[in-house]
């Protein structure tokens, strides 16, 4: 059953205030009442439908609108207008479908409303475009520099903006600069979430890396989607106070020569961020008191506790002191000596004529090494020859050794050395591997030069187990929101590196490299991380920065700074597996389409509706029955085309219809729903419904124009809207309670509430079913005036005029509840710090019931 009342409404006030009705409940009720009068059409009836499009976030301050309508259209061209929203945006074309919107310069929620005139009725649609622009007042703060490692702690003067959460993380600047390296070392905040912490040295005297930072804030909206970074510079002055102790070493032929502080602190001089560059005020002098005839030492750099001096090429001792100046003050360390015993040889050649690659190669991992590659000799005994030849520059009488060192497989004897080529510049090294023959792993040999002065250069003979897969990296699909940049989670191939046993490709440098074969037009170049976070021993790695929708082309090239590319060709060779090594795959940033599913609808008594979904774009929508009335089975026209016709409405009462879009690729999904009324039974057509004040009383009048099956009706009365009491009862003046004739009722309310009264009729039928008529509005003056101050307010907002009992509860635009506070005396204060900028209502509620509301806006 139902009740239909008839009357005119101005433009499109009912639509607008049904869709804040149910998002801000009374809260915003109270600015949508308005006056009923008799007219010749329902109430809300349209018979057209538009669509706003679907909700969208923006890391900016402008955006598109995008509208459709369908239906029986008007006279009238479609129009956007601006409902609420922290500040007022422009909107370019305000009578196109599609427009562009401008100024949406502060942070926060904007509504927008699409409105049709119909051939009845006018079609109203809302979307809300939640911008994030970069905030004004976002920054890391200054940078801290002029502060001595001794001290080792500063305040950092970030701004974290409302409505956004931050964090704080940190990089070494030499070791960013000088390997690309991602170090943390020695580095803590006191808190990582707050704007102002304190940022410290773990060890601040003897502080063991260059204690130079960069300081990262990264600002992330409340929705999650847009991220902010700003950095600045923490660069403390390093301890000059060095420790040094005398040094006994052989060294090589090169013109630089080096030797190592016994303990920290540590810094660098070598990268123009580092704490002990020149440039960034620390100075460092070597003071020499003695030295070898011929000779001319100086200072070069220092990196951690490596100092690199020139002119020390002589044996001999050479004796001096350090000198470090800057803001800590100037120190000299004690008189230390650095004994050169000797010169070594220089280092044998790992790929002598003859054997260079395939069979023998350079550089496995660490400097000065090489090694081989053997495919399917497991469990064979035959010794494997290996060969170096010394540098020119050295005699051919010079002393070489060979050792077996290092983790040996498992189930492998110590193998065998022999060595021959004494007295030649060329060597030939046999390995045989013993009892049980060679097994799967890596064998680690050293192959030292010299007698006094050696020099160790490692050799590894690498037994595949001939079982690597094809080189494979999975394309994946990344769901993004419209804005700003996200990041993916690469699977790497399978590791095998230490995995298949401890000795497999041990001391191995291999990493993987990547290249970009295409993007999206406009993106950004997507970012991995340092080479040292994308080592063949790990399992993913994060590619970041990716901001535009669209497929981008990536290559994954095993490979290593150091020469090991070869080492892993053939290592996926002995799998039957062909270089180049390499594998392309793809990464789809899949754009999110929102889901709209068009404007609600209250139809009267129809059978059919129309539907008008958002378009799919490149994706695919589909309608689907979210709830109906009992008994009902709606059936779509198209289930897939965003403007259908849906028939089956056989009862009266709520439909609910869902559109949903998913993508082409990645099968992202958004969906919505849109609500369709139907009013079929009209057992009482309700006339007129007055109510009026009469003294300290209320006087309710109503009249029917016709009444079929009608008990009678209740009364019910209610302060803010939601809670409704029953004060009353009156009995249809029909006979049986079916009448063709006009009938005229009345009630008093004898007992009405200080502030809003608001009254409804519960119209129910002999059969026990009921329906509600549009609610009647009236306010008894009974109660002091209440005053907000300031409006707007930025910290605090002062109520005043209180009896002292009342319940204030804060509301958001949304609807959403935001604070609640409950007065003890005449005035209140409520603390606004935490809200964001933007449109609030103070929703006052006496001890008996009075519901008042007041908008204010929050700075």
């Amino acid at each position: 059953m139902s009740l239909t009342y008839i009357y005119h409404y101005k433009k499109i006030v009912f639509s607008y205030c049904k869709q804040y009705y149910f998002n801000l409940r009374s809260a915003i009720i109270l600015g949508c009442l308005f006056v009923l009068t008799t007219q010749s059409f329902k109430a809300g009836a349209q018979n057209c439908t538009a669509n706003a499009g679907g909700n969208l976030v923006t890391c900016g301050s402008t955006t598109t609108l995008t509208g459709t309508v369908s239906g029986t259209l008007g006279a009238g061209s479609p129009v956007w207008s601006f409902v609420s929203g922290p500040v007022t945006p422009v909107i370019v074309s305000p009578n196109l479908l599609t427009t562009n919107v401008t100024g949406m310069n502060t942070d926060g929620n904007y509504v927008f409303q699409l409105s049709q005139p119909c051939g009845t009725g006018v079609a109203v649609s809302l979307v809300t475009i939640t911008a994030h622009p970069r905030p004004a007042s976002f920054t890391a703060g200054p940078d801290k520099t002029g502060i001595c490692a001794t001290t080792g702690t500063v305040m950092l003067d970030g701004v974290i903006p409302p409505g956004y959460t931050g964090s704080w993380s940190t990089l070494n600047i030499y070791s960013y600069e000088s390997i690309s390296a991602t170090l943390t070392t020695n580095a803590s905040f006191s808190s990582t979430t707050v704007a102002t912490p304190f940022f410290s040295l773990v060890n601040k005297a003897n502080h063991n890396i260059d204690p130079a930072y960069y300081a990262i804030l990264t600002i992330v909206s409340a929705d999650g989607v847009c991220t902010y970074k700003d950095t600045t510079v923490v660069r403390f002055c390093p301890n000059p106070a060095l420790n040094v102790a005398d040094v006994t070493r052989c060294i090589d032929n090169n013109p630089i020569q080096f030797f190592d502080l016994p303990s920290d602190p540590a810094f660098s001089t070598g990268t123009p961020g580092s704490a002990g560059a020149a440039a960034n005020g620390t100075t460092v002098t070597l003071n020499v008191s003695s030295q070898p005839a011929g000779a001319n030492i100086a200072f070069s750099s220092l990196t951690g506790r490596r100092v690199f001096v020139t002119g020390a090429t002589i044996p001999g001792a050479y004796t001096f002191t350090i000198t470090v100046s800057n803001c800590c003050g100037t120190v000299t360390s004690a008189l230390m000596t650095f004994t050169i015993t000797g010169i070594e040889p220089q280092a044998v050649n790992f790929q002598p004529p003859g054997h260079g690659a395939p069979e023998q190669l350079v550089v496995y991992g660490p400097g000065g090494s090489g090694g081989e590659v053997h495919c399917g000799i497991a469990g064979t005994a035959t010794p494997e020859l290996f060969y170096f030849s010394l540098n020119p520059s050295d005699p051919v009488t010079t002393v070489t050794n060979v050792t077996s060192t290092g983790i040996l497989p498992p189930g492998a004897s110590t193998p065998v050395i022999t060595q021959t080529g004494a007295g030649t510049a060329n060597r030939t090294v046999s390995i045989d591997p013993g009892p049980g023959g060679w097994k799967v792993g890596t064998y680690k040999f050293s192959v030292n030069t010299g007698t006094t002065c050696i020099r160790s250069q490692p050799y590894y003979i690498h037994i595949s187990d001939n079982g690597r897969p094809p080189l494979f990296v999975p394309d994946m699909t990344v769901c993004y929101p419209g804005t700003g940049t996200v990041s993916a989670s690469i699977a790497l191939p399978a590791v095998y590196q230490g995995v298949v046993n401890s000795s497999y490709f041990q001391d191995f440098g291999g990493y993987y490299n990547f290249q970009v074969l295409s993007k999206p037009a406009g993106s950004a170049t997507p970012v991995f991380p340092a080479s040292n976070l994308r080592r063949i021993t790990l399992t993913n790695v994060l590619m970041s920065n990716l901001d535009k929708p669209g497929d981008y082309v990536i290559r994954i090239i095993p490979f290593s700074g150091n020469g090991a590319g070869p080492f892993l060709e053939q290592e996926y060779a002995c799998s039957g597996i062909p270089g180049p090594l390499q594998y392309d795959f793809t990464v789809h940033l899949v754009q999110v389409i929102n889901a709209n599913a068009g404007s609600d609808q209250s139809l009267g008594c129809v059978t059919t509706a129309s539907l008008q979904g958002n378009a799919t774009g490149a994706g695919t929508g589909v309608w689907t029955v979210a709830s109906t009335p009992a008994g009902t089975s709606p059936a779509f026209s198209n289930t897939v085309n965003p403007t259908t016709s849906v028939s089956g409405l056989s009862a009266s009462g709520n439909y609910r219809f869902a559109w949903s879009i998913t993508t082409p690729v990645g099968g992202c999904v958004s969906s919505d729903t849109v609500l369709v009324s139907t009013n079929c039974g009209l057992p009482v057509q309700l006339k007129n419904f007055e109510v009026v004040k009469s003294g300290n009383k209320v006087l309710l009048q109503w009249a029917t124009a016709w009444e079929q099956n009608n008990k009678g009706f209740g009364i019910e009365r209610s302060t803010d809207g939601i809670t409704w009491n029953n004060i009353g009862f009156e009995n249809s003046k029909a006979g049986n309670g079916n009448s063709d004739l006009e009938l005229r009722y009345t009630y008093t309310d004898n007992a009405p509430l200080s502030g809003q009264n608001r009254y409804r009729l519960r119209q129910t039928d002999i059969d026990g079913k009921f329906d509600y008529s549009p609610v009647r509005n009236l306010r008894i003056e009974n109660v002091a005036a209440v005053i907000l101050y300031p409006n707007p307010a930025r910290s605090e907002l002062i109520i005043k005029g209180l009896n002292n009992n009342e319940t204030v509860n804060i509301y958001d635009v949304t609807g959403r509840k935001i604070k609640q506070a409950k007065a003890n005396n005449a005035e209140l204060v409520i603390p606004l710090e935490k809200l964001h900028q933007g449109i609030y209502y103070a929703h006052i509620i006496s001890a008996d019931g009075l519901a008042t509301v007041h908008k204010f806006i929050k700075q």
